[in-house]
């Protein structure tokens, strides 16, 4: 059995950042919110659940329309909560030490990136992936999670 990870070391756009676990009770409440957003697009995708990896989907047998109307449906108010849960566990690796990306107040900790919807939206999916693709293991969505997170870096 591997130590569990209590951070991942990423880089996105040429910068190092450091991802950490969410607290408890936050990863708990992720997980309901996220799954319930999810469940309806996992039907779109039922003919792959046997996927092990992000190459064994058949993406002619993937409801796009249908998993695009689902993310769309996604209101505001639960996209920036789950995106500020995100962010609050990411710090870029500084010389004087990690800065963190968001603070508490929800302002952004470090330059250059309120306007960076590429850089932002990838340490969305990585905070994201680290911290709740242990959920899917033991699944067959497991090896799709962790391929889907992991083709995505960058």
């Amino acid at each position: 059995m591997q130590p569990r990870l209590s951070y991942k070391d990423v880089e996105v756009n040429g910068r190092k950042f450091r991802v950490k676990k969410f607290p408890a009770r936050v990863g708990s409440f992720m997980i309901v919110k996220l799954t319930a957003i999810l469940a309806p697009m996992l039907a779109s995708i039922k003919p792959s659940l046997s996927a092990k990896s992000v190459e064994d989907v058949n993406l002619e047998n993937l409801d796009i329309t249908g998993i695009m109307g689902h993310l769309s449906s996604i209101s505001e108010k639960d996209f920036t909560y789950i995106q500020d849960q995100a962010l609050r566990v990411c710090f870029e690796l500084m010389p004087a030490g990690p800065a963190r990306v968001m603070n508490e107040d929800g302002s952004f900790g470090i330059a250059d990136i309120e306007e960076d919807t590429a850089t932002i939206m990838a340490l969305t999916v990585h905070a994201l992936g680290f911290n709740l693709s242990s959920f899917f293991q033991g699944s067959g969505l497991h090896g799709l999670v962790a391929g889907l997170i992991s083709s995505r870096q960058g």
